[in-house]
């Protein structure tokens, strides 16, 4: 019986121009590094580089509670966010000399936001909590600007919240530089070799480390030290008063975020595999990680390629709802969509509505999400004949977004009409080929003769 549901939904497609953008595509393709290119070290694994090198080669299951701790402190990182957004770019993206950063506010310098531990008093920073200081002067390296912010939260949203702002100035970031170089090569060696005895002792060794609590890293907190270069002199600054007040002030006026019936867009474009996801307890599966001594694939390309531009280009783009709770990037100002296609003959763009229409229906809930009627889908084809036909940007307008927004929340309310009924009937079968792995596929019943594809 076909879906009554998806029956009566309005046609989202009308109103929607799709167009190449050969220009966007050229910057990008120079962008792009050469495929045996090493892959880019996050400023988190400049920072820990011993953990960076475990979480690598031998990855662990996160047990439920610190999940649970982790979500709530991502959660709240998050509110504080949104309540400084108009002050700069959210986690704006930057990459620099094999190095990716992701700047938490970056407005007329850096920020840094860190939201448990005890206080501590600012001029004990650099000696107390290094690896905060560390992180900030990386990011003011990549960010070119000798000043960094760190603003420092202890407590729960609702709760009595402990506010303030550092600013830290960095004399030196020729020295931080060079430090940055020296660990990037370090890890990646530690990579290839199979080895962390180049990198310096773990500052978390005696600190509830995952991998040493699983048995897994040989560290013996023996080790050399790091330098201490990396910080670049910091210098604490006196606290900016009227910075201070105002930010305060908005902090602890972030409401605390409610709990949403979907947590990312795509759960509304397949929302029989979130219904399963929320009512099927699935087996924990430790996280898969490439294989970080190879070069980087296509969609790592792609991504840095997107990423390699003034610092900002790429960023958070502010919902203006909390449901779905994530949050989309933007490139200009606008949201995107990097996918990176591996089988098939790469589609056309103007063909993109019939050969991938999910693509520009998710696309779509993002513009309306972020009061936009305008986004890019950034398309890659691991298969194509040449570099040069890797990568397509197609520009696609909306003139009608209220369709979306219909079609939003249909799938939104079928979603929770389906989880209060504890059936799954009337909401949309999955695409074949998401089927096919489909770890509840034996009971879910999307393959079924009368279903379906989205695709």
């Amino acid at each position: 019986m076909p879906d009554a549901e998806a029956e009566s939904e309005p046609d989202w497609r009308r109103g929607v121009e799709v167009r190449e953008d050969p220009g966007l595509t050229g910057v990008l393709l120079a962008r792009m590094p050469p495929p045996g290119a090493p892959r880019d070290v996050s400023v988190t694994e400049l920072i820990a580089p011993r953990i960076a090198y475990w979480r690598a080669i031998s990855p662990v299951l996160t047990s439920p509670e610190r999940a649970e701790r982790l979500e709530r402190g991502k959660a709240w990182h998050r509110r504080i966010g949104l309540a400084l957004a108009t002050e700069g770019e959210l986690e704006a993206r930057v990459r620099r000399s094999g190095v990716v950063g992701r700047i938490d506010l970056l407005a007329q310098l850096p920020v840094e936001i860190k939201t448990s531990g005890a206080a501590v008093a600012r001029e004990q920073l650099p000696t107390e909590r290094p690896e905060q200081i560390e992180q900030l002067a990386v990011y003011a390296a990549l960010a070119g600007r000798p000043r960094g912010r760190l603003l420092l939260v202890d407590g729960d949203p609702g709760a009595d919240v402990h506010f303030a702002l550092v600013d830290v100035e960095f004399p030196d970031l020729g020295t931080t530089w060079r430090e940055v170089a020296q660990r990037v090569s370090a890890i990646r060696t530690a990579w290839r070799v199979r080895s962390p005895s180049g990198l310096p002792r773990c500052r978390w060794f005696d600190r509830g480390c995952e991998f040493r609590d699983a048995d897994v890293c040989d560290c013996r907190g023996t080790e050399p030290e790091a330098s201490g270069a990396l910080q670049g002199g910091a210098r604490v600054l006196a606290e900016p008063p009227e910075d201070s007040a105002a930010w305060g002030k908005r902090v602890r006026a972030a409401p605390p975020a409610s709990g949403p019936l979907v947590a990312r867009f795509r759960d509304l474009l397949y929302p029989r595999r979130a219904y399963f996801e929320r009512t099927v307890a699935a087996e924990p599966m430790v996280p898969f990680r490439p294989d970080p001594s190879r070069p980087p694939d296509l969609y790592e390309r792609l991504r840095s390629a997107l990423e390699s531009g003034p610092p900002g280009e790429v960023s958070l783009v502010p919902s203006r709802t909390d449901e779905p709770a994530e949050l989309g990037l933007g490139f200009r100002g606008d949201p995107f969509l990097l996918r990176s296609l591996r089988g098939g003959d790469p589609p056309q763009i103007r063909s993109l509505l019939d050969q991938q229409p999910q693509y520009v229906l998710e696309l779509g809930w993002r513009a309306v999400a972020t009061g936009r009627a305008h986004g890019r889908l950034v398309l890659g084809w691991e298969r194509a004949a040449s570099p040069s036909e890797q990568l397509r940007v197609a520009d696609v307008r909306f003139s009608v977004p209220t369709l979306f927004a219909r079609t939003w929340r249909q799938r939104l309310r079928s979603l929770g009409n389906a989880l209060a009924s504890r059936s799954p009937q009337g909401l949309l079968p999955c695409p074949d080929w998401m089927f096919r792995t489909c770890p509840y596929a034996p009971g879910c019943a999307c393959a079924a003769p009368d279903g379906r594809s989205q695709r």
